[in-house]
């Protein structure tokens, strides 16, 4: 089975809930979304720094992804990383070497529910969606 969301559902959550102002997520590619959000600088500047998040796998509720911000954007993107690694939920990070992170899904409860449910096989974007490529569990395997 196949579950989606829209950028502009997941959009509305983010905005909700981070602590990262102007946070959005588009479409880049089949296994590429970007990350946008103004950074403020010392008040007086709002540059918009953009990152892409390249999904290289998703394994149970581990994702492993590769972040790429360009020349310029790479000090920001060690700023930001930074800042994440702050505020994410304890045992979300599992590793963040560089441009490759490794994050644990399950720490999140919402998202672990669905893990105890469902076996994840593939994440992807569609020009309006992310997909998560999934099957129930049987009960051996939950």
């Amino acid at each position: 089975m196949q579950l989606q969301t829209t950028f502009e559902e997941l959009n509305d959550v983010i905005r909700q809930k981070s602590p990262v102002k102007g946070l959005t997520l588009s479409y880049r590619s089949a296994d590429t979304a970007t990350v946008s959000f103004a950074l403020n600088v010392l008040g007086l500047l709002s540059p918009t720094v953009s990152a892409d998040i390249r999904i290289v796998s998703i394994e149970g509720s581990r994702l492993t992804a590769e972040l790429d911000a360009g020349n310029v954007g790479g000090f920001f993107l060690d700023k930001a990383r930074n800042l994440l690694i702050e505020k994410a939920p304890a045992g979300l990070i599992e590793r963040f070497d560089g441009r490759q992170a490794v994050l644990n899904l399950e720490v999140i409860p919402q998202l672990k529910t669905v893990f105890d449910r469902i076996a994840v096989s593939g994440l992807s974007f569609t020009e309006n969606a992310v997909c998560l490529d999934a099957s129930l569990k049987t009960n051996s395997e939950a």
